[in-house]
Order: C-alpha cells, then structure tokens, then sequence
C-alpha cells in the first residue's frame, strides 16, 4: 500500500489473487482488505497482473478451440 520495503521476516502475510502481500501490521493489512473490498474487480485484477494475463490468454484460447471445433473458423 505505501510501496516501501518491508521486512518480510517481521512481516504480516496474505494472499490476494494468489499472490502473496507483506503487510507492516494488522492495522495495514485491514486498511487493505478495505481499500481490495471497494476496488472494481478490473482493479482486483490488476493486483496479480501475470495471472489477470494468463486469464485473458486461456480464454481466447478456448473461445478459438470452441470456434474452430464448430466450424464457425
């Protein structure tokens, strides 16, 4: 939240779009679950971008397999 370093031996730690986030206490970890609770879920996304990327990709993916599969491509 603040984008300074953070001792991740000391730290607190949980996962948001399965990634995991370092916290300095549980005070800043719950003014996050806030802030995470409010985003639009594009902003959601965009707290893991390589999985919000793979997410896209797999899913052109299947709609080409499906297309193609149909004969529609």
């Amino acid at each position: 939240m603040e984008e300074t370093p953070v001792c991740t031996g000391c730290a607190v730690t949980e996962r948001f779009a399965l990634k995991t986030k370092y916290f300095y206490d549980e005070e800043n970890l719950n003014t996050f679950y806030e802030e995470y609770e409010a985003m639009p879920i594009h902003q959601k996304a965009m707290e893991n971008q390589p999985l919000a990327i793979g997410m896209v990709v797999s899913m052109i993916i299947v709609a080409t397999v499906l297309l193609t599969s149909s004969g529609v491509l």
